[in-house]
Parts: C-alpha cells; sequence; structure tokens
C-alpha cells in the first residue's frame, strides 16, 4: 500500500523536475473553463448523481460548518447547501482559475455572503483545530501530493465525532469490466479530449491518476491507519466511482 502511494505521488501531468502540486495548480488554471464540461463527459453526466447520493449520507448528522477541499468549481457547496444548508460554507483549492469559475456560480446561487473560497494546499492548512462539523473531498483526493500530511490535516481541523466524506473515481481491477473500461479510456475518453480539449497531458493525468491512487479496502486502510473510523462505503455505477463516510475518531 505505501508503494502504491509512493507510485500515485510519482504521477505527474507534464514532467519529472516540478511538484506534483506546482504542476496540478498550473493544469487546473488551464483547464478550469473547460472543466465542468470535461467532467460530465468523463462520467457520462453522472458525477452529479454519484455526489448527490453521497451527500445524502450526512442528513443524519449536524453541519452547520462545512469545508469542502478541492473544491474546484463550488459543485460540492452548492450541492451541500441544497441538501445541508449549513451556516458556514467554506472551499480551498490549489486553483484559484478554478475557484474563479466556482465563484461566478456561488454567486448566481446567491451564496456569496456565507462562502468563502481561499487558495490553499490542504496539507498546511491555516484554520484553527476543531473548526468543522464536516469536510469533503470529490473527484480530488488522488491528486493530493502529500497523502499523510493532509489527512492529519483534515483530522486536526474537524470537530470531536466530526464527518469526512470522500468520493472518487475508481478504475476496475479485473474481469469484463476492466477490459470494457480500458476501452471506455482508449476510444472515449482520449479520442473526445483529443479532439476538444486544449490540454490532452491534463486529461490524461486525470486517467492515469486512477490507476495507481488506492481504492477500496487499500484506502479504507490508509483512513483508519490516520484517525478514522470507516462509517459508510459504497460503489456506484458497477464500481466506476465509490463514496467513504468517515468519523473522526481522536
Amino acid at each position: 500500500m505505501a508503494h502504491k502511494e509512493v507510485l500515485n505521488d510519482s504521477v505527474k501531468p507534464y514532467n519529472d523536475r516540478e511538484s506534483k502540486t506546482h504542476q496540478l495548480r498550473n493544469m487546473f488554471n488551464t483547464i478550469s473553463k473547460d472543466y465542468d464540461f470535461f467532467n460530465n463527459l468523463m462520467s457520462w453526466g453522472l458525477a452529479h448523481l454519484w455526489r448527490r447520493k453521497a451527500m445524502r449520507w450526512l442528513h443524519d448528522y449536524r453541519t452547520e460548518t462545512l469545508l469542502d477541499i478541492a473544491t474546484g468549481t463550488a459543485d460540492m457547496l452548492l450541492l451541500a447547501d441544497q441538501l445541508l444548508s449549513p451556516e458556514v460554507l467554506r472551499g480551498i483549492d490549489i486553483s484559484e482559475e478554478m475557484m474563479n469559475v466556482g465563484w461566478e456560480k456561488l454567486k448566481s446561487h446567491r451564496l456569496d455572503h456565507k462562502t468563502e473560497l481561499e487558495v490553499m494546499d490542504c496539507a498546511e492548512m491555516k484554520f484553527a483545530d476543531s473548526t468543522f462539523d464536516t469536510v469533503t473531498i470529490a473527484f480530488g483526493i488522488r491528486n493530493l501530493e502529500r497523502l499523510t500530511q493532509s489527512l492529519e490535516q483534515i483530522n486536526r481541523v474537524l470537530k470531536t465525532n466530526g464527518r469526512f466524506l470522500i468520493i472518487e473515481m475508481n478504475e476496475p481491477q479485473k474481469g469484463p469490466l476492466a477490459v470494457l473500461y480500458k476501452i471506455y479510456v482508449k476510444l472515449y475518453v482520449q479520442l473526445a479530449t483529443g479532439l476538444l480539449s486544449k490540454d490532452k497531458e491534463a486529461y490524461a493525468y486525470l486517467t492515469k491518476s486512477m490507476h495507481y491512487f488506492p481504492q477500496g479496502k487499500a484506502l479504507i486502510e490508509i483512513l483508519t491507519d490516520h484517525d478514522f473510523r470507516l462509517l459508510k462505503y459504497k460503489s456506484f455505477t458497477f464500481g466506476v466511482c465509490s463514496a467513504y463516510l468517515l468519523e473522526k475518531t481522536n
């Protein structure tokens, strides 16, 4: 597992010289205007459904303060307000341009009065200890360069018994679905992004990074090793996406 985590850190969009975080910041800044379109394209329009199903798990828990990490274009914050109605919404991301797109969405839904977005690496968060009832991250945990430090920081800023919701894409590992997935990536995703995207390497990275990031039991083991307790786990749409709901234990 540690070996796979190291491999994930070595998967970078452009080159081996610069840090993964630096390259991802530039990558997401470049594709920010097209990100929502290609995210829907790559997920067959199901990403919003997966977010909604997972977010509903939080109905039974008090959520007055919520932090969304790798908030990007703010879809999770919009959904959190709709389903949970927190008093305080915060979003952080390493890409300012992604959040600029998200801020326009928030303003159009009149959420700018209760929401703050800030450029911040979650491995070095500036929030005080025990600030948030809930922390979420959707389709972003595999992009974290310093996963161990990030999990320690998430644990730190959560209140006692606070919840941590993760949604992440999976790469099917075996059986007919694994074969179909490889065909899908090669024929559909690569063709579509090659024809339509200005940054082919960015979307090649997004699919490649799924191969090396721990998923299912392997990811749960990492999370429980960092003082989280699994409350719920579910895979969606034949296992191509999974959601994990955890509770801070320390």
